[in-house]
């Protein structure tokens, strides 16, 4: 009886024996993102626990693509204009555009929360104005784990204007587009 773990490891062996360190980096990001896994800490023999980001100014103990609160703030001051921004992030689906123009909002301006038009607006300037942004929006908050949060709802009906708020998944998510992009 053969074991499937053992032979997927097997399989991933012979593929990136014939890969570039960096395209390695980018297959693993790819199949971490594909199949919903986070890299974190991990426990050491005598219960001492490594984490990837320990010391964020050593490169061997960052994950291949992974960006560290440094890179994070130095990335937002990065972009006087949401086009740049946008251009670096390179979004291809509404769910990815809208949580671009969240970031901008989020990261770049300082807002704490924001409301989809605002979105909306940023995206329609350069030409991507979203159909339907609640659905948008809704698609990521339901993603596992959550990329927006709905903070609140200001009205009764169901038109009313809803505040949301980018998760810290949500703007991991945004720099890793930035990374991604950066390498293309």
């Amino acid at each position: 009886m053969s074991d499937p773990e053992i032979e997927a490891m097997s399989a991933v062996s012979s593929a990136f024996s014939a890969l570039e360190d960096e395209a390695r980096a980018r297959v693993l990001r790819w199949a971490a993102d594909k199949y919903g896994v986070l890299f974190g800490p991990t426990i050491k023999p005598g219960n001492q626990i490594d984490h990837p980001t320990a010391n964020a100014n050593d490169a061997d103990q960052q994950l291949p693509g992974e960006v560290t609160g440094v890179a994070s703030a130095q990335s937002a001051a990065a972009y006087e204009h949401f086009a740049d921004l946008y251009a670096a992030a390179s979004p291809t689906t509404k769910q990815e555009r809208v949580l671009v123009a969240a970031y901008w909002f989020q990261k770049v301006v300082g807002q704490e929360t924001f409301q989809s038009s605002e979105l909306n607006r940023e995206l329609k300037h350069l030409g991507h104005y979203v159909d339907h942004i609640a659905e948008a929006l809704s698609a990521n908050i339901n993603k596992k784990p959550q990329l927006v949060l709905q903070i609140r709802k200001n009205g009764a009906k169901s038109q009313a204007r809803k505040i949301y708020k980018l998760s810290g998944e949500g703007v991991k998510v945004v720099e890793s587009m930035i990374t991604l992009g950066a390498q293309r």
